[in-house]
């Protein structure tokens, strides 16, 4: 493919799209779709685990007249189960079961190509535009074998880029490190910003795009007077320029407000002070 990856400064996070019991519908999600491109929202951040790959199925039937669209991310990491038919109902208990007996995750380069080309089936792609891994361990990013591999994925056409979602910061610094992984992806709420700025002023300074998620942390509402605006205003001011910043939403007014806000960020000073009202919970 070689149209130009476009990073909006909105991204639609897709975690809750699929969720057993209250799964969106194909018309919910068309139409965010439609919210989407009319606002200039491009990028969607989905993973393999989310609804045990019915997200990505959700989003391969969306996306299949507009690919060239949109931006999409998908991580692996967590192990899941995907059986189909009058099956498909055992999913999310054999994955708590396998989480509960010690197997939660799992890095080795042979799952990680088959988690991306188990993705592309359900997404019906024959590309991502970025492929990362899934909360790793400090011992997945340094391990030149999976190093190896997330090149590997590159080179084969299958990402176009490779990287890390983690709130580790260890593990952060080391995926910032390798030189292999462009893109990195952080929680981003004013409770942590103290702790996670100066990694991401590493990634600009090394051309890595920043997504920030978990903006939205329900404990910054502890504070009296925090409001989802203020929130997402300030958490766009701390963030790289370039950076991304997800909103997990199937609601598409609530997109297009968010959207707005992240057009308008508060001030760089403005935002810090109020991640001083956090204190030492940082």
């Amino acid at each position: 493919m070689n149209y130009p990856i476009i990073w909006s400064k909105l991204g639609l996070g897709t975690g809750t799209l699929a969720s057993l019991g209250r799964a969106a519908s194909l018309s919910q999600v068309d139409a965010l779709m439609g919210a989407m491109k009319e606002s200039g929202v491009t990028v969607i951040d989905t993973a393999d685990c989310y609804g045990s790959g019915d997200c990505e199925r959700l989003l391969g039937k969306a996306l299949r007249q507009r690919r060239v669209d949109f931006t999409v991310v998908t991580k692996a990491g967590y192990r899941l189960s995907d059986l189909s038919g009058p099956l498909k109902l055992l999913n999310p208990f054999i994955k708590k079961g396998l989480h509960r007996w010690g197997r939660r995750q799992i890095f080795e380069p042979v799952y990680l190509t088959q988690c991306l080309n188990h993705s592309l089936l359900r997404l019906k792609m024959e590309q991502v535009d970025a492929f990362l891994l899934h909360d790793p361990t400090l011992t997945a990013v340094s391990d030149e074998s999976v190093i190896r591999a997330c090149s590997d994925l590159i080179k084969s056409g299958k990402t176009r880029l490779v990287g890390v979602s983690s709130g580790d910061p260890e593990v952060l610094g080391a995926a910032i490190r390798s030189g292999v992984f462009k893109v990195i992806q952080t929680p981003a709420s004013l409770k942590v910003a103290t702790t996670l700025q100066p990694l991401w002023q590493e990634c600009e300074a090394a051309q890595i795009h920043v997504i920030g998620n978990h903006v939205f942390d329900p404990t910054c509402f502890e504070l009296p007077e925090m409001t989802h605006e203020k929130l997402m205003r300030g958490s766009t001011a701390l963030l790289p320029k370039n950076a991304t910043i997800l909103c997990g939403t199937r609601n598409p007014t609530h997109l297009r407000q968010t959207h707005a806000w992240t057009c308008d960020p508060l001030t760089a000073a403005d935002a810090a002070r109020l991640t001083l009202e956090f204190g030492p919970r940082l």
